[in-house]
């Protein structure tokens, strides 16, 4: 699955995208997520967004400008999703509405920034698996991928989620994570040069394990 997006009028006849680094970072427990303040236009946004309801799947809900890269549900009463932005700068110290479950809710945001604001991005080798038991390990096939290039794990479960990895050649590759709460977490790997593979996985956590992993291509 491919998603791409592009905002207008950067990059054009200036400095080509070269590198990419973690610029900010948000979490909430709320149906809203406060966009940090230092958000610039060009910056590449990225949201986990899980939510539970008591005997139904939450709506689906992104915030605006967003686009869906995953969107899982186990039929009952979760939902999970995986989606992205190019931002304007309206997002900076913004309210950004997404799902609302009436039992829980679990947002994450990354905010990724370019040594020259980001035009386009596109989200490839998407993994994705909700299950009741054990998830299988998905491997992000980002050697194969031009830099610079951001490598995305994300996790939810109905407990605490330990063990989770991240991984190259088996040892730990993952730049940072973030997390509301110990049934949801978001990882990233940034690389600018020479990618390589890297592995996703979870343990079984007893009920309602979502796994997905990308990587996202900027220009």
């Amino acid at each position: 699955m491919l998603v791409a997006t592009q905002l207008s009028g950067f990059g054009i006849g200036g400095a080509a995208l070269s590198s990419l680094s973690q610029a900010a970072s948000a979490t909430s427990t709320a149906a809203t997520i406060t966009g940090p303040a230092g958000i610039l236009a060009g910056d590449l946004l990225v949201l986990w967004d899980t939510a539970e309801s008591v005997g139904s799947v939450p709506t689906t809900v992104v915030p605006t400008g967003f686009a869906v890269i995953s969107n899982l549900d186990n039929g009952s009463s979760n939902r999970t999703l995986l989606s992205a932005k190019i931002a304007d700068g309206s997002e900076a110290s913004a309210a950004l509405t997404g799902m609302n479950g009436d039992s829980a809710n679990r947002k994450s945001l990354y905010v990724f920034r370019g040594n020259t604001p980001i035009t386009t991005y596109v989200a490839n080798d998407v993994g994705e698996e909700t299950t009741t038991g054990d998830p299988t390990a998905q491997t992000c096939n980002a050697s194969g991928g031009t830099v610079p290039l951001v490598v995305i794990g994300a996790y939810r479960a109905l407990a605490a989620i330990d063990p989770r990895t991240f991984t190259v050649g088996g040892s730990p590759a993952k730049d940072g994570e973030i997390n509301p709460a110990t049934t949801s977490y978001l990882a990233y790997k940034i690389y600018n040069t020479a990618p390589a593979d890297v592995v996703i996985d979870m343990d079984d956590e007893g009920a309602r394990q979502f796994l997905v992993s990308c990587y996202l291509a900027c220009t």
